[in-house]
């Protein structure tokens, strides 16, 4: 019976150590989960971008941040291993549990940059020379056109006077050529006292009439033949007897 007993609180005494055993440990365990802050891969990849462009030689770089279950990766191209380094420092933030530093390094993208920079910029020059010599040949082309439509229209305002003058002409010739004709028949000395019919049909003057000479004759005919819009002269004036 006394065995028993001391059996029995052994097995007590045991079950009792296990229990406090295990509650420490689930403690233990409870402080390190509450002493560990868990930030999610949003904000650290923010605070380590944030960090590069805060850096004066990592700012003109292109440094790809992606950070998946805390889990680092930076990826894209510096200039030096310093650089490179300088990345990985800077990616270890609070919460980070690893970096891969993919990065490459390129001694030469300074030199790359200014040549792509110099293409882009002799490219501009090159579109900005063509738009110029192509508005320049516009100018050159309008002014032709402008020059050709000036030639025409004064060719055709000078044919229209041509045609005016020419209409003006003919209606002078058959109306008032006549009349001119007697006008200057009348400060003619030789044609003084005599009675000339003056007939004008199609450009055509006809004298009829008496002189006293030839010479009157002759100077009647003349002055007919210089009278504007006159294209002949029929001179069928007779010279009366003395």
């Amino acid at each position: 019976m006394r065995l028993l007993k001391r059996v029995m609180t052994v097995g007590l005494v045991g079950v009792v150590l296990v229990v406090g055993v295990a509650r420490e440990t689930s403690a233990a365990r409870q402080t390190t989960t509450s002493g560990t802050v868990r930030v999610d891969d949003h904000t650290l990849q923010s605070r380590i971008a944030a960090n590069l462009k805060k850096s004066a030689s990592l700012a003109p770089r292109d440094i790809d941040v992606d950070v998946k279950q805390g889990i680092v990766t930076l990826t894209g191209t510096v200039r030096t291993e310093t650089e490179k380094a300088h990345a990985g420092q800077l990616a270890a933030v609070s919460g980070v549990t690893r970096v891969n530093n993919r990065i490459e390094v390129n001694p030469k993208i300074d030199q790359s940059r200014i040549d792509a920079a110099g293409e882009r910029t002799k490219s501009g020059l090159t579109k900005a020379v063509d738009a110029t010599v192509n508005a320049a040949k516009k100018t050159k082309d309008a002014v032709q056109k402008g020059v050709a439509k000036s030639e025409q229209a004064v060719g055709e305002a000078a044919d229209k006077t041509s045609d005016v003058v020419g209409t003006v002409g003919e209606k002078m010739s058959d109306t008032s050529v006549t009349t001119h004709v007697k006008a200057d028949f009348s400060g003619e000395k030789l044609l003084q006292d005599t009675a000339i019919d003056v007939d004008t049909t199609d450009h055509v003057v006809t004298l009829r009439g008496t002189v006293a000479s030839d010479a009157a004759r002759s100077r009647a005919e003349e002055i007919a033949r210089r009278t504007d819009g006159v294209t002949r002269v029929v001179n069928q004036i007779i010279v009366r007897e003395q």
